[in-house]
């Protein structure tokens, strides 16, 4: 029993730090849209310098999880959660780059003098985008695959705004050459928070996974 005991203490200490990176994760996304919509470049600088918080806090994790697996010898299903962690762990650290790259083009649009095409759609979907990564999150710390399966129509949905945005910045750059560099920009951050979306289907279908030991497709 003692040994048992042991083990949930590590496993719990484990779950935590992922918890922990998780929010950093999802504060450096928030703070980058924030920083977007605002044009702010002190904000902007400030998640870009605090980035290898993140990527030390995954390191973090794959040194738990080897310690973990090495010393306790899970099976089955606590064989399952750890890796789902560790997996997690790598898919948090890409959406924290993903919001180093969203202030990267806030900060370069400064520097250039050209200005960002914040229109009310990619504005909205930069809410969606916070909303998936929420909510997939909130699943797999609760191993709710039913959560995990609502993400498939954010995903959804996001991808269709993704296209109505695209469309209309195309539309856009037809009648006004000049403005064209803040469309690339702006095409740019669509294709980035997409891949965080998908990013938080990945972590989505890995709840699914860690609670049933079933592979199930939620981007299709």
């Amino acid at each position: 029993m003692g040994a048992l005991h042991s083990m949930a203490h590590d496993y719990e200490y484990l779950r935590r730090t992922l918890d922990a990176m998780a929010r950093r994760v999802q504060h450096a996304l928030h703070d980058s849209l924030q920083a977007l919509r605002r044009s702010d470049t002190i904000g902007a600088g400030q998640i870009i310098h605090d980035d290898p918080d993140i990527n030390a806090l995954q390191q973090d994790i794959e040194d738990l999880v080897a310690r973990f697996i090495t010393q306790w010898q899970p099976v089955l299903r606590d064989l399952r959660r750890v890796l789902a962690i560790l997996t997690v762990a790598g898919e948090l650290e890409r959406i924290g780059d993903y919001a180093k790259q969203v202030a990267s083009y806030v900060r370069r649009a400064k520097e250039d003098r050209h200005p960002l095409m914040m229109t009310t759609d990619l504005l909205e979907m930069g809410n969606m985008t916070e909303d998936i990564l929420s909510t997939s999150i909130a699943a797999f710390l609760a191993e709710d695959p039913a959560a995990a399966r609502t993400v498939a129509t954010f995903d959804d949905r996001i991808d269709a705004r993704r296209h109505e945005i695209i469309a209309a910045i195309r539309e856009t750059v037809l009648h006004d050459r000049s403005s064209l560099d803040a469309v690339i920009a702006s095409i740019a951050i669509t294709h980035i928070l997409e891949r965080v979306a998908d990013r938080a289907t990945n972590i989505a279908e890995r709840t699914i996974y860690l609670a049933t030991a079933a592979h199930e497709s939620l981007n299709e």
